[in-house]
């Protein structure tokens, strides 16, 4: 039926909208930039709760205070990001890496919604090329414990197993490859099967880890939702900066490891670098002790860059 309360809320809140923004714009000195910052900010608010902005947040990553705003309680994407913050914040059951609790209490990490698991759908790959393209740019500034944080709707049923979601992961990777605008640093090999690679995209190296709701022995790669983490690597030369530093650090997360999982570390966790060492072993894991297979020997090349 004609809801004649939306139609008049909504209109009200355009007319709004109009006189709010010709205030703004004002330049005379007798408008304090004060008032201005506030009328700017009432404009937001305006704009969230009448609707204007929610197809706008497509591929633009989120503060917590954006996303709360954004995303009324009921809301997939409000729902997504309560589970992923009651996680971090367990103070129970405390999740081992404490560099995420750290970064979502210092608003150092950025949100981004995508409406499936699908992580080969063309749609994601571009939301989150999208995304991060943004985020590099501003992430310097955000903080030490900085990293993209992807959240996916939540399934009501989940019918893929851990070894799909894999598969799923690896083309997610190889199509945001295609979509890079930047070239493939030339101090990082192609060739994934070696001790010195690691994804990249926008010119810089990333960390990623990403959990699923497939995942049931080891605790620390499950979540509700499909849920990804990319780190730019800067980072942990910020939060290692010393070898004693370094291995504090480790210590103290394996021990955080062996009371929340009920599985053995992966002894795919090692040193970038180390020789032996596979990064891309350590973006996925399964659960068991056993390597996830890659699909790729090398992610593609550009399609966007001229060659």
């Amino acid at each position: 039926m004609f809801d004649v309360y939306t139609l008049a809320a909504q209109l009200v809140g355009g007319v709004i909208l109009i006189l709010l923004a010709n205030a703004v714009s004002i330049k005379s000195r007798d408008v304090p930039k004060t008032f201005q910052r506030i009328l700017s900010a009432l404009i937001d608010f305006i704009q969230t709760i009448f609707g204007s902005k929610q197809n706008d947040q497509q591929g633009i990553p989120l503060t917590r205070a954006q996303v709360t705003a954004a995303f009324p309680e009921g809301t997939w994407q409000r729902n997504a990001y309560e589970d992923y913050k009651a996680v971090l914040l367990d103070e129970e059951l405390v999740f081992p890496c404490v560099y995420a609790t750290k970064g979502f209490k210092s608003d150092d990490q950025l949100y981004l919604f995508i409406d499936s698991d699908d992580l080969s759908d063309i749609r994601h790959i571009r939301t989150i090329a999208k995304g991060l393209s943004i985020y590099l740019p501003q992430a310097r500034q955000l903080g030490p414990n900085t990293s993209l944080v992807l959240l996916a709707k939540q399934n009501e049923v989940n019918s893929r197993t851990v070894e799909e979601y894999n598969t799923l992961f690896w083309e997610l990777l190889n199509g945001l490859a295609k979509l890079d605008e930047k070239p493939w640093p030339s101090d990082t090999p192609r060739d994934i099967d070696t001790d010195r690679w690691c994804f990249c995209f926008g010119g810089e190296q990333f960390f990623t880890v990403i959990q699923t709701p497939a995942h049931q022995v080891r605790r620390t790669r499950y979540a509700p939702g499909v849920t990804m983490v990319m780190q730019p690597k800067w980072i942990f030369d910020i939060l290692f900066s010393t070898d004693a530093k370094r291995a504090g650090a480790l210590a103290k997360v394996r021990a955080l490891l062996a009371k929340y999982d009920p599985i053995p570390l992966s002894p795919e966790m090692k040193n970038y670098g180390d020789e032996g060492s596979r990064e891309s072993k350590q973006y996925y894991l399964l659960d068991e002790n056993v390597p996830a297979p890659c699909p790729y020997e090398r992610l593609s090349d550009s399609e966007v860059i001229a060659p």
